[in-house]
């Protein structure tokens, strides 16, 4: 920065420079010169320390004279700390903060994959002076990404970034058939695709008991494709068989069954009646499927459990229309049956039906799955102008999902318990009542209303005028 001024008088001069009444020396920083009745002062490396009240002071042998000046240094914007990237299980609650200064006002926004992310059902972005937040109430696999915060004054800009990773259950891509024959012999192969985030661990069982490494029996996990080989196959190896996988996000299993043949049964098969129904029963559900209501984003898992002769064949609809095993709907089959539906959406609200069949037989079972919806107003606050003394009335309607919560504030900060000021809400209808305004009851009034999967608000003003006249 430059500070100068003309000085005219009787020779000889001195001039003099002071900061906030403390006088200025020549340093590294500070350079005072006077030449041809100009005095200069320089100041180099500016920060905000550098901002204040300078007086130039110049004298000889007949008086003294003086001028002042303000300097204002501004401050570009600088992050003091930075956001932390994180890697969390479906359904966390995540934050990222930052500090920064500079001089105000400072633009502060946040972008994820370029695109700027605002305050909706799924999120809150909370700015002031010196910080900012961003946070995600549940977090879903598609919020993964890089998260970039930008802020900005009229002197400068700058950003920090951080990233997000969620973590994604295993979920099984292909299953073994549900029922498979094999001869007393003959080798058997059993192969299961896995997707999720790694490490997976996979797991095989037969009949609850865990199958273990062993001469009989070869497993391995490579390239997503978890393989079981039963090298000689025996009647002793007939049973259920599960395969199970597991993360840090979660476990998901599915089941098969074996049936190992002797020789005789493939050679005589042809020569033996056979009738299904006087050695099978026909399922039945031991545990109804029950309805759910879920939050959007997160995961919706049906589950029953059913009981009858295997092999039972279990079919899944949704309004009448089958599901199929994808990475969007999980079928769980066995005793326990489930199905489970990723990151749901509004497409996903209907009837589910679950349809169980055996040789002899069949049971189905239903239940509907809604979404828990975010608060919105019907009808939001309106401006309210009256005299001192008067009454001021705010009132709105809501819905979404209960419960509901509702706050209000006044020039955006909370109002406290008051006994002069009435609220309630009742029947979705929230109201805020001042009996006898005051002067400091004018202002802007925000009503907000919060509920487990979002938020909304709305403002207006009070303007408190005059004196009431009877």
């Amino acid at each position: 920065a430059h500070l100068e001024c003309l000085v005219s008088g009787s020779l000889p001069l001195t001039v003099q420079w002071y900061k906030d009444e403390r006088e200025i020396q020549t340093d590294d920083k500070h350079k005072c010169t006077f030449f041809e009745n100009v005095a200069f002062l320089e100041i180099s490396d500016l920060d905000t320390k550098n901002s204040g009240s300078y007086t130039c002071i110049a004298t000889n042998k007949a008086g003294a004279v003086q001028c002042s000046g303000i300097l204002f240094v501004k401050e570009p914007p600088c992050v003091l700390e930075k956001p932390e990237s994180m890697n969390v299980l479906p359904g966390s609650k995540v934050q990222f903060n930052v500090l920064v200064s500079g001089t105000p006002p400072l633009t502060i926004k946040w972008f994820k994959n370029k695109k700027e992310v605002l305050s909706s059902a799924d999120c809150s972005v909370v700015k002031d002076n010196t910080s900012s937040s961003l946070e995600l109430f549940f977090a879903k696999t598609s919020d993964s990404g890089d998260y970039v915060c930008e802020i900005q004054n009229d002197v400068g800009s700058t950003s920090c970034q951080a990233a997000l990773f969620i973590k994604e259950p295993p979920f099984f891509i292909e299953k073994p058939e549900d029922v498979s024959s094999v001869r007393v012999g003959d080798r058997k192969v059993f192969e299961c695709q896995v997707s999720g985030t790694p490490q997976i661990s996979v797991r095989w069982f037969r009949d609850g008991a865990e199958i273990l490494q062993s001469v009989h029996h070869r497993m391995s996990f490579l390239n997503s494709a978890a393989t079981l080989e039963i090298c000689q196959v025996s009647e002793l190896h007939s049973g259920k068989y599960f395969c199970k996988a597991s993360n840090e996000a979660g476990t998901e299993s599915c089941c098969f069954e074996l049936e190992v043949k002797g020789w005789f049964f493939f050679t005589c098969l042809h020569l033996v009646s056979y009738n299904p129904a006087k050695y099978c029963k026909p399922p039945c559900f031991v545990e109804e499927l029950s309805s759910l209501e879920v939050v959007k984003g997160s995961t919706a898992v049906f589950a029953c459990k059913v009981a009858g002769s295997p092999p039972l064949n279990v079919t899944w609809f949704k309004d009448k229309k089958p599901i199929k095993s994808s990475q969007k709907h999980v079928i769980v089959d066995g005793e326990n049956m489930g199905l489970k539906i990723q990151d749901c959406k509004v497409e996903d609200v209907g009837t589910y039906r679950c349809v169980v069949a055996n040789e002899v037989g069949s049971c189905a079972g239903f239940a509907l799955l809604s979404l828990k919806v975010p608060p919105t107003f019907v009808q939001r606050i309106e401006n309210v102008s009256t005299v001192l003394g008067d009454v001021a009335v705010f009132s709105c309607s809501v819905e979404g999902s209960p419960p509901l919560s509702v706050q209000w504030l006044k020039d955006e900060t909370w109002i406290p318990e008051d006994p002069n000021i009435k609220r309630s809400f009742q029947n979705n209808e929230a109201t805020l009542r001042i009996p006898a305004c005051e002067a400091t009851h004018g202002g802007k009034y925000t009503c907000q209303v919060v509920n487990e999967v979002g938020q909304d608000s709305c403002f207006a003003t009070l303007t408190v005028e005059g004196t009431s006249y009877a």
